[in-house]
């Protein structure tokens, strides 16, 4: 059962996004809007918020405020909506037929299954080009310029685009793939958004002397999140994970087999944990063992 400190910044998020969405659609007007407004709010609806409650806990540590000040005007707000479309314009992208091709995500449709193949590219666009809007509404030019020069460089060619290339290459040539490929391989993806969560919340929060220094939590606790996601395609199910599950291949159990795969995300953990425990938050520390420890 998630702690209530973690439902109160879900719900805070879930919330946030959810209004912003309804308002920017409320000032486009044509025929099809509603429509295609409740298929973004569709998109947009599910995640565990995982990458944005690391980006919220790390803001209010660094900041030194509490969560009931915040609102959705503030700039750390912006970035977690920003964060949020770029992650569901990932998914969309990752679920179509011709990358993919999953059905499921958190126990419901995925957005090209429910609602078809061009609306869900469609919303993969909007989704792509309104995380850079968002971005630029920041209040202070300088972060806002510094934070769209990092979303562009983590979604674009040499990380998420890249990620791609790579996944449909090595889906076609398996025997190619190797552990250190694989690694660079989910960096791109899984890291990339990991990562943006980390550095830009401290951006955010002006510690941009901190980013070094929480360099490496970034590399491990992302990798610990993929590991984790190759172990439930072994032992999860559809009713646990809510989304399709399959022993691909070209996993990390498939270089190093599930025990040696189980032992790496222990170490892993720990190492995510004492960085945690140096921040002195319970609740960070509460994140990393629910990555290692999630059934879903």
């Amino acid at each position: 059962m998630l702690p209530s400190w973690y439902s109160d910044y879900k719900s805070f998020i879930d919330k946030s996004i959810e209004s912003y969405l309804k308002t920017y659609f409320n000032n486009k007007v044509c025929i099809w809007s509603e429509k295609f407004k409740d298929i973004i709010l569709y998109a947009t609806k599910w995640w565990k918020r995982i990458r944005s409650i690391f980006a919220l806990e790390i803001y209010l540590i660094f900041s030194n405020k509490p969560l009931s000040t915040l609102d959705r005007d503030d700039d750390i707000v912006k970035f977690i909506i920003s964060l949020e479309c770029m992650h569901a314009y990932s998914l969309i992208h990752d679920d179509l037929p011709c990358m993919d091709d999953d059905e499921y995500r958190r126990w419901e449709l995925t957005t090209w299954k429910k609602f078809g193949e061009y609306q869900a590219v469609l919303a993969w666009d909007l989704l792509n080009t309104l995380s850079f809007e968002i971005l630029s509404q920041i209040s202070d030019p300088k972060i806002a310029i510094s934070l769209v020069q990092l979303l562009s460089s983590h979604t674009g060619f040499y990380w998420m685009v890249w990620w791609q290339v790579d996944d449909m290459y090595f889906e076609c040539n398996k025997e190619a793939l190797t552990h250190d490929n694989l690694v660079g391989l989910h960096n791109k993806k899984t890291g990339a958004l990991i990562k943006s969560s980390i550095i830009w919340a401290l951006i955010v929060a002006n510690s941009n002397s901190d980013i070094e220094k929480y360099s490496i939590f970034w590399e491990k606790i992302w990798l610990a999140f993929q590991i984790k996601d190759d172990i439930l395609d072994i032992e999860g199910s559809l009713k646990d994970t809510g989304k399709s599950v399959w022993w691909e291949k070209k996993g990390f159990v498939h270089f190093m087999w599930l025990e040696k795969t189980k032992k790496e995300l222990e170490a892993l953990i720990e190492y995510c944990l004492n960085s945690a425990k140096e921040l002195n938050s319970e609740k960070l520390e509460f994140i990393v063992r629910y990555i290692g420890e999630r059934k879903r």
